[in-house]
């Protein structure tokens, strides 16, 4: 059997497994840790289904009450423990694929081309979306940006799933006792000291109802463009839309997930310079943080 009817076997064995799940039935994932991008410990848990949301194939998923840890998580299709039949099927596919060198998507991971399919329809949609005044001035939800007036530099990439008018409110509050507010620490620096010439752009303006996997998807896709130097918050979502914060996979260095990361260096409580040595903003004498 050739690798084209292998997926077809593959994904029709897959959707009347997921559709034959009931509330209540017990299911299995595996919480995977990495180091250097390798997997080096894979833990079995198990679980009680609570919820199921049968979606399109790539946004299928369960809700279910984890044995292993006594908490409430959400685990995807593709996170699943298959049936021996479906794993069978997907290890004869994978051993194909890696003999002839196909490029036909590899079993047991999300498929990136539907991804990113749908990522450039978002971008498409989001170039006529940006015509609105409105969405311009941040009445959406979806993905935004902080960049340098003059230069164009992009400073920061976010998201929001509500008003992201109201995100950049929270954005800008300043300090307090020295020490910023915001989980962005770094942010409120540059926003503090250089807050007259950043100016705040929506990038991809995003309905209600779109999967969080997609938005972290989106906003990772993003981050490469733009390649912002004020990010220190590593973000949920791999190259793949897949989390790297809920036990799917081990937290990385900020400075090996945001090589250009620009930190500002303050002396007395006045801006001293960029870590890079680069001159980013123009900075005026006299702007001291405050208590």
């Amino acid at each position: 059997m050739d690798a084209q009817n292998l997926t077809t076997l593959r994904d029709q064995m897959t959707d009347t497994w997921f559709s034959s799940l009931k509330v209540g039935d017990k299911v299995y994932s595996y919480s995977m840790k990495w180091k250097n991008k390798q997997i080096v410990e894979k833990t079995l848990r198990e679980g009680i289904v609570k919820e199921i949301h049968n979606n399109d194939k790539f946004n299928r998923y369960v809700i279910v009450d984890n044995l292993t840890t006594g908490r409430q998580n959400k685990w995807n299709d593709y996170d699943l423990v298959k049936s021996q039949e479906i794993e069978d099927v997907s290890e004869r596919l994978q051993q194909l694929l890696s003999d002839t060198e196909s490029t036909v998507v590899q079993p047991k991971s999300i498929n990136e081309y539907p991804v990113q399919s749908k990522y450039k329809q978002l971008s498409a949609d989001a170039k006529e979306l940006l015509r609105n005044s409105d969405i311009q001035s941040g009445s959406c939800i979806g993905i935004y940006g902080a960049f340098n007036k003059n230069t164009g530099e992009c400073i920061y990439i976010g998201k929001s799933k509500s008003m992201i008018t109201r995100r950049w409110r929270e954005h800008e509050r300043f300090w307090k006792r020295f020490r910023p507010i915001h989980r962005q620490p770094l942010l409120t620096q540059y926003l503090y000291f250089f807050k007259d010439q950043i100016e705040w752009r929506v990038l991809m303006p995003l309905s209600n109802d779109i999967d969080n996997d997609l938005i972290e998807y989106c906003e990772r896709r993003l981050f490469e463009n733009y390649r912002p130097i004020a990010n220190t918050i590593i973000p949920n979502g791999t190259i793949l839309g897949r989390s790297v914060m809920e036990g799917e996979g081990e937290s990385i260095s900020v400075s090996e997930w945001n090589p250009n990361m620009v930190t500002i260096k303050i002396r007395k409580g006045d801006f001293d310079c960029f870590s890079d040595g680069k001159t980013h903003f123009v900075h005026e004498k006299g702007t001291t943080l405050k208590n």
